[in-house]
């Protein structure tokens, strides 16, 4: 991938030359960019938009972009639709930020097989996670269970489920017993996931995010897949005590060869308390990516509707709360159809797969929802249609609990409050003392044999149990719930049950619902503010957007400082420097911009740069932006070489650049030679080059290459570009070609 990046790269910076050389250079001449860019000289301008030399320098190479913009505009020259971009500064300090990037790692790659092997050894001393697959329960995995009560019927001809004495026999006929999951029916999901299992086996790491609706069949697929996973491959499923705190408790004793099972990834990567998803997100991508603990399979379920707020773009100016979410899933996505095909059904019925559970709810079912069916999804909207008003009362309670915000466990308290506005009053006058645990019990009672419509959580052996009883309404109720009672009037006893005793993580999302049904702001503020005085970092940056608004500026400025606890919300830092710097208080301010940076906030640098500049501050501000430069990753090293220079730190900057690319900081080794170079050590350079090559810094062996040239040592140069080409840099090939025999 590196590579081909680099290649891609160095074919945009020829097309760019092309595109000068035909219709700009007589606007503007090599020198005249050189000029322009304000340091390199004309002859390292031209081997960049030759295609042979990467400009090491991001800002230098803007300039010359904006130079042959302004120039085309002047001569009325229009690229190409498909080209207009090689004219566009931010687009190339993109891609020069992504190859410095692809150069850096090749930097890394010595010490990390270094160490790999010891990291290796550590996991595998480690207790890792997870059990055996074959040990496993697909039930505890919350495989859905079956109908199994269902009428007698006739079975095609054919069928060989109906056993008796003899073919001929007279005496009746009785059913096999029924397996606990029915036969499984491949369909074209099915090879997606089988194809990334085998790639598992083969041993490169790999997700895959099943998304469909409820009871669709897509734990089942991923269950199935698991299957075919040979000996040694274990699954860990992360539950308890509550699904993200065990993935973060874990994950770092994941070892080799171990599905990471994700079933109803929502709760594990959109909890409401935002950081705790956003941790969660983290840890995988990290596992994913450690090739000593390769290979790892992850495989989470989940319904479009989640899957669309983990993959949306943040509006403009809100905190990106779930960048990490979007790089994580990119390119996971399998679909799950709601409805078996036509060639599905019928194979059902020609028996291909004989089972009578199959046959039942493939000939009944409504659009082929045959998996639905399975899971008692007809029953259970059966017995919601039919209950009596209590029981009707607390299941649309519970309806409107999880579609307003309320994560799986519902507190009983939550429902026992809540669902009196759900009765009119002649049904609650007409109620009797016993009423809501007589509605608990009618939900309780299991469908033909499937679980009931909302059942009380039960804690598995050795797991904490909740404070209060908790039920969990069926998912499929649920999903039904989230459609039919879309735009119906919310009870005002379910906000003020929800206010006081839902949990803690799940208020900020009942909060939002609240905004979202046009509410008095108030309703939404009290509920944003109690989640964030529980530390939800989302929720505290709502609010003091909200505070803000209003011009209670103080409170604002608090809870802005509470939300910037959170790596997706350096942002609110910023929001809170600038009411900082409005209030007058520009030393807080500059203190509030330096904490953003150091969370990775560009825009902050620039703005705290400015700040203490304006102070006079020049040698704070370069000791400090030089101190940001190392503990962070930001494309900063061009301000902090400037500042420093300013600061005549000259010596300092090359000898701190060395040591930074001794390190292996992306940017700093061509900077340092550039740097060398303009000093007139270019000798220096090439000794420093060289010995860094040496020892493995594979992006020394291009630059000692170009130094040399530069300096005229044209054999010299072709030896190092050869040496650089043999490690897989493109721009050396096209040097040596241009270069020629010597």
């Amino acid at each position: 991938m590196g590579a081909r990046s680099e290649e891609a790269f160095f074919a945009a910076l020829k097309r760019l030359g092309a595109i000068h050389g035909a219709h700009l250079t007589g606007r503007v001449s090599l020198r005249a960019l050189s000029r322009g860019a304000g340091g390199p000289v004309a002859t390292t301008i031209g081997g960049w938009l030759e295609g042979r030399r990467f400009p090491q320098q991001v800002d230098a190479l803007v300039r010359v972009v904006e130079q042959l913009r302004a120039a085309a505009l002047a001569e009325e020259f229009e690229p190409a639709p498909s080209e207009r971009h090689l004219l566009d500064s931010r687009w190339w300090r993109d891609q020069h930020a992504a190859v410095a990037r692809q150069r850096a790692e090749s930097v890394r790659i010595g010490v990390q097989q270094a160490q790999a092997e010891a990291t290796l050894d550590k996991h595998r001393a480690a207790a890792a996670v997870g059990r055996p697959i074959s040990r496993l329960d697909p039930f505890d995995l919350e495989v859905h269970h079956s109908v199994d009560v269902i009428p007698n019927q006739r079975l095609p001809h054919g069928w060989t489920e109906y056993d008796g004495t003899s073919p001929s026999s007279s005496k009746p006929k009785y059913p096999l017993p029924l397996s606990a999951l029915t036969p499984y029916v491949m369909r074209a999901h099915d090879e997606l996931l089988l194809d990334l299992v085998r790639r598992a086996e083969a041993g490169q790491s790999g997700m895959a995010m099943l998304v469909g609706s409820s009871s669709c069949g897509k734990t089942r697929a991923c269950w199935e897949a698991v299957q075919s996973l040979a000996e040694g491959w274990k699954l860990w499923h992360p539950f308890d005590p509550t699904r993200p705190e065990a993935a973060l408790a874990d994950i770092q004793n994941v070892g080799p060869r171990t599905v990471v099972w994700l079933n109803e990834a929502q709760h594990y990567l959109l909890p409401s308390t935002s950081s705790l998803g956003e941790r969660v997100v983290a840890g995988l991508r990290a596992l994913l990516q450690d090739q000593t603990r390769s290979p790892i399979l992850v495989l989470g379920t989940v319904w479009p509707e989640y899957w669309a707020t983990l993959t949306a773009l943040p509006k403009v100016g809100a905190p990106d709360a779930h960048e990490q979410a979007r790089k994580l899933l990119a390119g996971t996505n399998i679909s799950v159809p709601s409805s078996f095909s036509t060639a599905d059904l019928a194979a059902i019925r020609r028996g291909v797969v004989q089972d009578r559970r199959l046959l039942y709810a493939a000939q009944r079912a409504t659009d082929g929802q045959v998996t639905q069916y399975l899971a008692g999804a007809p029953a259970l909207l059966e017995r919601y249609h039919n209950a009596p008003p209590g029981a009707r009362a607390v299941l649309e309670a519970a309806m409107d609990a999880r579609r307003l915000g309320n994560g799986l466990a519902i507190p009983r308290l939550l429902l026992a409050e809540a669902a009196p506005g759900y009765l009119t009053d002649q049904e609650w006058d007409q109620s009797s003392d016993d009423w809501f645990d007589e509605a608990l019990a009618y939900t309780a009672e299991p469908c033909h044999g499937a679980r009931g419509a909302l059942t009380r959580i039960k804690p598995r052996p050795g797991q904490e149990a909740f404070g209060s009883p908790q039920y969990r309404l069926a998912d499929y109720l649920e999903q039904h719930g989230r459609h039919s009672r879309s735009n119906k009037a919310v009870p005002a006893e379910l906000w003020e049950a929800a206010f006081t005793h839902a949990h803690a993580e799940d208020l900020f999302a009942f909060g939002r619902s609240v905004r979202a049904r046009h509410h008095e702001s108030g309703d939404h503020l009290r509920f944003v503010l109690k989640a964030a005085e529980a530390g939800d970092h989302a929720a505290a940056w709502e609010a003091a957007e909200e505070l803000s608004k209003a011009g209670r500026l103080a409170q604002a400025l608090a809870l802005y400082q509470s939300a910037s606890g959170g790596a997706a919300f350096a942002v609110a830092r910023r929001k809170a420097a600038a009411l900082l710097q409005k209030l007058g208080r520009t030393g807080e301010a500059v203190d509030e911009y330096k904490k953003a940076a150091a969370q990775g906030h560009l825009s902050s640098v620039h703005t705290a740069v400015d700040l203490m500049l304006g102070q006079d501050e020049l040698d704070a501000t370069a000791a400090w932006i030089k101190q940001l430069a190392e503990q962070t990753d930001l494309d900063i090293l061009d301000t902090a070489i400037a500042l420093l220079q300013q600061a005549e730190h000259e010596v300092d900057i090359i000898r701190w650049l060395c040591d930074l690319a001794d390190r292996g900081r992306p940017g700093a080794l061509g900077r340092a030679a550039a740097l060398m170079q303009q000093a007139g050590r270019s000798e220096e350079a090439v000794a420093w080059l060289i010995r860094l090559a040496n020892n493995g810094f594979l992006g020394a062996e291009l630059l000692v290459a170009e130094v040399l040239e530069e300096d005229g040592r044209v054999k010299e140069a072709t030896e190092w570009y050869q040496r650089a080409a043999r490690s897989g840099y493109p721009s050396a090939r096209s040097a040596l070609s241009r270069l020629g025999p010597i």
